[in-house]
């Protein structure tokens, strides 16, 4: 497939008829409907964004997406909104793009498929699936999730020991993209081994949601299927399921007892887990709830039509209670499928609750030592924390799951037997630090030999992205030195950030746990870039950065070097912003060079410092505002150490500083501007982007994932916006340039010569604005 324009209606949702696609609505904050749409399940979390767009088609999306890119506005999608984490109730995201309304699921002749609309619920999905043709995906219980994030993530269930994941289903995804140069575009992507956007596909089966775009559309059919009867293109469900519930309250289970339990379920799963096992049909799930809340329960299902079904299910009953001591109470059934797939009893809970949730996650490959046993029995049983919704799942896994090679789809934990799933639930906003103290405390003391998370080894497997935890990434809960996205991700992450880089290379979607663009996605070689430059030397035309220096006749005293970044003018982003009104009160030019920017905005009524590393740098600066008529206090000083500026200013202006400093000195740098703005203080800084090809070799250069996270680490980031810098080069200065950078390498004439230029017919740079809010 190639990739194609967006098209709008009936024709893009792909449906046959004349019926209209719904929507779009729009709601914004005015709108009775924007409290039920500003928040998803997790009530923990509330965004603000302008507008919610509840849109009804493929071409919807594109044109919501393209109104939203043209105002400079964040995006976020939503399908079920069962996000745990604030990846969509963001504050920076200003527009949430919502896909509920797309929720058709029809049978697809060109491309032989079932397809399937992102907004479309699991429960919606099962019963049109069933009622229509007899078939099924091994989704997961919580009938209101959407398809478009669980999918994405792998999304497994009950039947997945049987079926494999969901996403091992997924024949091809429509992707709404946008391109190198923002525009938007609509992809459809298929698992041919000869389809060019292959790769898209591929890591839209366990990467999760808000990566690459946003998918309007899955098509499914198991790899094994033939035929073009859409009753032959999915697993059918088992005609009824043999069901049990198991009990064990609490005043029962001594920790022996407990241990017993624990230890007897995973060890069976480890026993029974293997591809073709003849219990693949079986799947089971231990419940383990704080004694505010109750005890132990297990809920188990049987294919009810596979041989000896009740002697199986008799079998693994015996085993989980063998040793135990203590005499449960036990329910048995046979039900219906359909019926029985909702009888763990996961339903649209949250939001009628007002819940707020965190929850934590880990794929297991062995049994828990007595030491975590040990540690649950103690966190579960604590009596100074009332949490009757605080739990942990120990899942079934494994079976026709493990029979997948682990790069041969996203999903890449291929050898576990137990997907574990840890999770507080209360409505209180005041309990929030309680709760969530104790799941951190339980978890991280469960998997304190690995430094508090569950590092890849021997009896774990890493986390699952479907149940996202922030705190992966947070180094004061993650001490394995083990980064987020090897626990998510292990190998296969190199290959989603090259996916990444083809189709989102702006890095317009992004959450907290998203796949980030590669660090060494550079137009040119990196080895040049110093650790730390010498602007005096430069500035005095001593160095091979010292720019291209003015003509003038032999004998005759040379000008200063005219810099990359002397344009002789105030940088029109940083006037773009002054002009939207987001400069105010005492300004703070940090790195202010040769002093335009810093004129400029005295000029305006501001009282500003400007002060530059520099002292040849300051001077001309000095000279420049005297001759412009303006008062501008300069100094020479270090950014990284502002002894007595602090507490002056109400906004700081970074234009091209940071990228100019050594990693060590970069925390440095933002804490000191902290120290020297007052309380609300706004910075403004413009860094080159790493994402979008650079037209001459120039400092450090960052992605704006990297800036989110080194900046917000001090300050509260608003905003990373794509914006442009102008700079004093043209095509044959940039040519000389790479010539002297690189004297092995040839210059591309051709791609010089499309090189994006300004109206003065110099070359741009492409830069993020980073806006951020001084942290109290």
């Amino acid at each position: 497939m190639t990739t194609t324009p967006s098209v709008d209606g009936a024709e893009a949702a792909g449906v046959p008829g004349p019926h209209p696609a719904p929507g779009p609505v729009v709601v914004g904050p005015q709108d009775s409907r924007y409290g039920e749409l500003a928040r998803g399940d997790n009530y923990r979390f509330v965004g603000a964004p302008d507008q919610i767009e509840l849109v009804g088609s493929t071409g919807q999306v594109a044109d919501a997406l393209g109104r939203a890119l043209a105002a400079g506005k964040r995006v976020a999608v939503r399908s079920g909104g069962h996000c745990p984490e604030a990846f969509v109730a963001d504050p920076e995201v200003k527009v949430v793009i919502d896909l509920s309304l797309m929720s058709r699921v029809y049978y697809d002749p060109e491309l032989n498929a079932v397809a399937i609309e992102a907004g479309a619920t699991v429960g919606h999905v099962y019963k049109t699936l069933y009622w229509n043709w007899d078939v099924t995906l091994p989704a997961g219980v919580c009938t209101a999730v959407g398809m478009g994030g669980h999918i994405s993530g792998g999304g497994y269930g009950p039947l997945s020991r049987l079926h494999g994941l969901v996403a091992d289903h997924l024949y091809a995804v429509e992707v709404v993209h946008v391109d190198q140069g923002g525009q938007v575009r609509t992809v459809i992507a298929t698992r041919e081994p000869d389809d060019p956007n292959r790769a898209l596909w591929w890591a839209h089966t366990g990467a999760g949601g808000g990566n690459y775009g946003i998918v309007t559309r899955f098509w499914m059919r198991s790899p094994e299927a033939t035929g073009t009867d859409p009753a032959g293109l999915l697993p059918k469900p088992p005609a009824s399921l043999l069901t049990a519930m198991v009990n064990w309250s609490w005043d029962q289970c001594d920790l022996p007892a407990f241990s017993r339990i624990v230890r007897n379920f995973m060890g069976w799963h480890v026993e029974n887990s293997g591809p073709g096992s003849p219990f693949a049909g079986l799947f089971a799930s231990l419940w383990v709830r704080h004694r505010s809340g109750g005890g132990l329960t297990m809920f188990v299902q049987m294919d009810s039509t596979a041989p000896d079904a009740a002697g199986k299910l008799d079998a693994f009953l015996a085993a989980v209670d063998e040793g135990v001591g203590v005499t449960p109470f036990v329910i048995r059934n046979e039900l219906p499928w359909l019926t029985a797939s909702r009888y763990m009893g996961q339903g649209d809970s949250g939001p009628v609750m007002g819940a707020r949730i965190k929850t934590k996650a880990a794929y297991l490959r062995g049994v828990h030592t007595e030491e975590q046993i040990a540690t649950l029995y103690r966190w579960f049983q604590r009596e100074d924390y009332f949490g009757r919704e605080s739990l942990m799942m120990l899942n079934g896994y494994g079976g026709a799951i493990n029979a997948v090679g682990p790069a041969d789809t996203a999903s890449v934990q291929r050898d576990s037997v137990i997907k574990a799933a840890y999770s507080a639930s209360w409505g209180n906003p005041a309990e929030d630090d309680a709760h969530i103290a104790w799941l951190r405390g339980l978890y991280g003391e469960l998997y304190a030999d690995t430094g508090g998370v569950p590092v890849p080894g021997d009896l774990a497997d890493g986390s699952y992205i479907n149940y996202p935890d922030i705190d992966l990434a947070d180094p004061e809960q993650n001490r394995s030195g083990v980064p987020w996205h090897e626990l998510y991700f292990k190998d296969n992450y190199a290959a989603l950030q090259a996916v990444k880089a083809t189709w989102d290379p702006r890095d317009v979607f992004h959450h907290a746990l998203s796949v980030r663009l590669p660090e060494e996605q550079m137009t040119y070689p990196t080895a040049h870039i110093p650790d730390h430059y010498d602007f005096e030397s430069i500035y005095a035309g001593k160095g091979k950065d010292a720019g291209k220096e003015s003509g003038k006749a032999a004998g005759e005293e040379k000008a200063p070097p005219v810099q990359p970044w002397d344009i002789g003018r105030p940088q029109p982003a940083l006037v773009a912003v002054h002009a939207s009104g987001a400069v105010v009160g005492d300004v703070l030019d940090v790195g202010c060079g040769l002093g335009d920017n810093a004129a400029f905005l005295a000029g305006q009524g501001h009282r500003v410092t400007a002060i530059d590393v520099a002292e040849a740098a300051v001077q001309e600066g000095r000279r420049r505002a005297k001759a412009k008529g303006v008062e501008v206090e300069f100094a020479v000083a270090d950014a990284t150490r502002l002894t007595g500026f602090e507490g002056r200013f109400d906004t700081i202006v970074d234009s091209a500083c940071f990228h100019a400093l050594a990693a060590d000195e970069r925390e440095r740098y933002l804490v000191a501007l902290r120290e020297a703005s007052r309380p609300g203080a706004t910075l403004h800084m413009f860094c080159f982007a790493q994402e979008f090809e650079a037209p001459f070799p120039g400092p450090h250069r960052h992605t704006a994932a990297y800036l989110r996270e080194v900046v917000g680490g001090v300050w509260n980031v608003v905003s990373v916006e794509p914006a442009t810098f102008s700079s004093s080069l043209g095509v044959d200065d940039i040519s000389a340039m790479i010539k002297s950078e690189y004297p092995d390498g040839d210059v591309d004439p051709e791609r010089l010569a499309g090189l994006a230029l300004d109206e003065q017919g110099k070359a741009t740079m492409p830069v993020w604005h980073v806006t951020a809010q001084r942290r109290p």
